[in-house]
């Protein structure tokens, strides 16, 4: 009997135990990630068209924060966002800002647009992270849907921007030459 009770008891908490070690990774949250290949294309030249698109302001959006590389660029990208009524109950009016970053090799490049948050002017009404089910300033200040508008602003606006980008790779690269 006591051993049965004891065999019981080890296998029992032996299974608590482990069944906890099963937990899956978290989840980067929402990221656009997308690898073009560009046939004969060089790197050089993939970087100078990235370098030039980050560069180049753009009437949607602004592009802060540019730090570019032997092999890839990165920069912030901020979309304006405001609530569309007059006087509305819950003022979200802000930006949705997101991190860019394009990555090249030989005749091919990946982009990744990630990070995408909310912040509100006013301070407290700033979302977050668009991922999490709740705005970070709570469902008091941002109701859920409130807060559904604004993911779904974010997410077009990623979307805006994955083809700004997709648009700026395509184009070649002109030098400028010194010569006179």
């Amino acid at each position: 009997m006591k051993r049965f009770l004891f065999s019981f008891l080890i296998v029992g908490i032996s299974e608590v135990l482990f069944s906890q070690s099963t937990l899956s990774p978290a989840e980067d949250g929402f990221t656009i990630t997308e690898i073009i290949v560009k046939d004969s294309v060089s790197a050089k030249e993939l970087l100078n068209r990235a370098t030039v698109w980050a560069q180049k302001k753009h009437p949607k959006y602004d592009k802060v924060n540019a730090v570019g590389g032997t092999t890839k660029v990165e920069l912030e990208a901020e979309f304006k966002i405001k609530p569309k009524e007059l006087n509305p109950p819950y003022d979200f009016t802000g930006k949705i800002v997101m991190h860019v970053k394009i990555e090249v090799k030989d005749g091919k490049y990946r982009y990744t647009i990630n990070k995408v948050k909310h912040i509100a002017d006013n301070g407290k009404n700033s979302g977050g992270d668009i991922t999490k089910e709740i705005a970070e300033c709570g469902s008091m200040f941002l109701p859920e849907m409130t807060w559904k508008k604004i993911k779904a602003e974010a997410i077009k606006d990623a979307n805006v921007l994955a083809e700004d980008i997709k648009d700026a790779m395509s184009t070649p690269y002109k030098a400028v030459s010194d010569e006179w």
